[in-house]
């Protein structure tokens, strides 16, 4: 697996607005081959990370301009520029 993460900064009256948009743009995400996931995690007052997997780096790359696109309707309700890192799973494990 893949993954894409990305910090956003967002202002907490508008968070509901960045999850009925993220909603919008399910359809879109969910259609890029290899998609596995995606999940926005608060991690402080706004803060988050969005992270997302991917079948294969392949996969990643392949969708990676339509992640950007979906990244830049998503700057309208961010207070600054998303910073994402990306990698491979070194190691994993789970029910």
């Amino acid at each position: 697996m893949f993954y894409r993460m990305t910090r956003i900064h967002f202002e907490d009256d508008n968070f509901d607005d960045l999850l009925t948009w993220a909603e919008t743009a399910r359809a879109r995400i969910e259609a890029l081959d290899g998609f596995l996931f995606a999940d926005i995690v608060v991690t402080g007052p706004g803060e988050g990370m969005v992270v997302a997997a991917y079948d294969s780096e392949a996969s990643f790359q392949a969708a990676s301009a339509a992640v950007a696109g979906v990244v830049g309707e998503m700057a309208q309700f961010l207070t600054s520029e998303p910073h994402t890192h990306q990698g491979a799973v070194a190691y994993s494990y789970g029910r």
